[in-house]
Protein backbone atom coordinates (compact mmCIF):
# COMPACT_ATOMS: atom_id res chain seq x y z
CA UNK A 1 0.00 0.00 0.00
CA UNK A 2 1.16 3.53 -0.92
CA UNK A 3 2.38 5.80 2.12
CA UNK A 4 -0.74 8.33 1.54
CA UNK A 5 -3.26 5.27 1.52
CA UNK A 6 -1.29 4.26 4.82
CA UNK A 7 -1.78 7.06 6.22
CA UNK A 8 -5.78 7.60 5.05
CA UNK A 9 -6.03 3.92 6.68
CA UNK A 10 -4.49 4.75 10.26
CA UNK A 11 -6.35 7.92 10.47
CA UNK A 12 -9.49 6.13 9.81
CA UNK A 13 -8.80 3.30 12.24
CA UNK A 14 -7.75 5.83 14.96
CA UNK A 15 -10.73 7.66 14.61
CA UNK A 16 -13.11 5.11 14.44
CA UNK A 17 -11.63 4.07 18.26
CA UNK A 18 -12.97 7.24 19.17
CA UNK A 19 -16.30 7.90 17.28
CA UNK A 20 -16.94 4.54 15.55
CA UNK A 21 -18.86 3.91 12.22
CA UNK A 22 -18.92 7.53 12.05
CA UNK A 23 -15.14 7.80 11.24
CA UNK A 24 -15.63 6.04 7.81
CA UNK A 25 -18.64 7.76 7.02
CA UNK A 26 -17.08 11.14 6.95
CA UNK A 27 -13.74 9.94 5.68
CA UNK A 28 -16.08 8.71 2.31
CA UNK A 29 -17.62 12.61 2.34
CA UNK A 30 -14.04 13.72 1.38
CA UNK A 31 -13.85 14.74 -1.85
CA UNK A 32 -10.87 13.25 -4.26
CA UNK A 33 -10.74 9.80 -1.80
CA UNK A 34 -11.93 6.47 -2.68
CA UNK A 35 -12.26 4.02 0.11
CA UNK A 36 -13.53 0.24 -0.20
CA UNK A 37 -13.22 -0.57 3.63
CA UNK A 38 -14.04 -3.97 3.28
CA UNK A 39 -11.20 -4.79 0.32
CA UNK A 40 -8.69 -2.56 1.82
CA UNK A 41 -8.45 -0.24 -1.18
CA UNK A 42 -8.14 3.42 -0.84
CA UNK A 43 -7.54 5.54 -3.48
CA UNK A 44 -6.83 9.49 -4.69
CA UNK A 45 -8.41 11.31 -7.39
CA UNK A 46 -6.50 14.59 -6.95
CA UNK A 47 -3.33 15.71 -5.06
CA UNK A 48 -2.92 12.96 -1.96
CA UNK A 49 -1.28 15.88 0.18
CA UNK A 50 -4.59 18.21 0.00
CA UNK A 51 -6.77 15.12 0.17
CA UNK A 52 -5.41 13.78 3.43
CA UNK A 53 -5.44 17.26 4.29
CA UNK A 54 -9.53 17.66 3.80
CA UNK A 55 -9.61 14.52 5.95
CA UNK A 56 -7.84 15.53 8.60
CA UNK A 57 -9.51 18.83 8.82
CA UNK A 58 -12.84 17.18 8.60
CA UNK A 59 -12.42 15.48 11.91
CA UNK A 60 -11.49 18.40 13.13
CA UNK A 61 -14.15 20.29 11.99
CA UNK A 62 -16.68 17.96 13.60
CA UNK A 63 -15.05 16.76 16.86
CA UNK A 64 -12.39 19.77 17.77
CA UNK A 65 -8.40 19.74 17.58
CA UNK A 66 -8.28 16.59 19.67
CA UNK A 67 -8.93 14.78 16.61
CA UNK A 68 -5.77 16.46 14.82
CA UNK A 69 -3.80 15.38 17.81
CA UNK A 70 -5.06 11.73 17.36
CA UNK A 71 -4.38 12.10 13.34
CA UNK A 72 -0.80 12.86 13.90
CA UNK A 73 -0.27 10.30 17.16
CA UNK A 74 -1.30 7.43 14.72
CA UNK A 75 0.23 8.24 11.64
CA UNK A 76 3.58 9.51 13.28
CA UNK A 77 5.86 6.82 12.66
CA UNK A 78 4.60 6.81 8.56
CA UNK A 79 4.85 10.28 8.51
CA UNK A 80 9.10 10.59 8.48
CA UNK A 81 9.06 8.56 5.44
CA UNK A 82 7.33 11.67 3.46
CA UNK A 83 9.72 13.94 2.35
CA UNK A 84 8.77 17.42 4.63
CA UNK A 85 7.30 19.57 1.90
CA UNK A 86 4.64 17.07 1.13
CA UNK A 87 3.40 16.21 4.46
CA UNK A 88 0.20 17.43 4.79
CA UNK A 89 0.09 21.20 7.25
CA UNK A 90 -2.50 19.41 9.63
CA UNK A 91 0.28 16.08 10.24
CA UNK A 92 3.53 18.33 10.77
Amino acid sequence: MEIFAKLVERIIKEQENIIGPVALEQAQKVVGLKINWEKGEISFSGNKKDIVEKLVEKYRDLFGQASVEFCREAVKNLIAEIPKEERPPLLR
